[in-house]
Parts: structure tokens; sequence; C-alpha cells
């Protein structure tokens, strides 16, 4: 398996469903980030190659101290019942690891990426996600300052 846990005490979980709104919507790490608007659960072999993508963005990080955070892991086990099996008879084997994630998380954040660069990459992101989500991205004026970051409307893209 791609990405999964060290160490775990159980195997079979019970899926939840109740999906509330995440409330904390700002950005914890980077100036800009992903944001989805709607619940959403991602696979481990989704995730990696997610992280794959992105790893282009910070290319050249020791020149210009390009980061991104990645905050989401897949956490959760996800059991399937081989093909053909009657219904009953209890829990499947392990088929993957997930990831649940409330509406309004960040799933990526980014740092010292220019506008454009960053726009580009979260869009990308943005169509291989099966949710609506969000482009969170500071102002020019903050970008130059580096003081306080914040979040102008003007600048936040709906895809």
């Amino acid at each position: 398996m791609l990405l999964q846990p060290r160490k775990f005490k159980q195997k079979h979980r019970q899926k939840g469903r109740s999906f509330k709104p995440y409330t904390f919507k700002r950005l914890h790490y980077g100036d800009s980030g992903l944001q989805i608007l709607q619940p959403l659960r991602l696979p481990a072999k989704h995730i990696h190659r997610l992280k794959l993508y992105l790893k282009k963005a910070i290319k050249r990080s020791d020149f210009t101290k390009r980061l991104i955070w990645f905050n989401i892991f897949p956490h959760l086990p996800l059991t399937k019942k081989s093909k053909g099996i009657r219904m009953g008879k209890g829990v499947g084997k392990l088929a993957t690891w997930v990831s649940y994630l409330r509406p309004g998380s960040f799933i990526f954040e980014t740092k010292n990426l220019r506008l454009g660069r960053t726009t580009y990459f979260l869009k990308q992101i943005a169509f291989k996600l099966p949710v609506k989500s969000v482009c969170v991205l500071p102002t020019p004026k903050l970008i130059k300052l580096n003081t306080i970051r914040a979040v102008n409307p003007a600048l936040t893209y709906y895809f």
C-alpha cells in the first residue's frame, strides 16, 4: 500500500457518515491553499497521485524557498469483500486506507509561490477532485508586505 499509518490497533472500523462543516476557515501554514466545499473521501492512491503532481510546483525549492503543506493523510481503514461472496459472515479484508474530509477544510497550502503558478497548480488539482473547491489566495499587497496573512474575496476563485 502507498500511504498508511505505521501502527494501528484495528484493521476494521465503521464508516462515519455525518459530515459537519469545518468551522476554522483560515490557512494554518501557507499564504494560499485549496479549500473544499463538500464532504470528500479520498483513498490513499488518490492522495499519492496528487502529491506526485504537486512536486512539480516545488522543483526549485532550494533557490526560491517554495513550500507546500499536505493537510491530509489516510488514517481510516476501508474494507471490501471479494467478488462473488454472499452477504453476511462479517467484515471483509482490508482494501485501502482513506481520509474523510469535512467541507471547509484545506487540502493543500503553499507559500512563496507566484500567484499565476499557484492558481495554475491549484486549479489543476481542483479538476482532479470530484467535489467543488475554492482557491484561496492572498492579496498582492500582502505578498509585498509579508506581515499579515489575510484572504481577499476578489482573489478567491471558485472551480
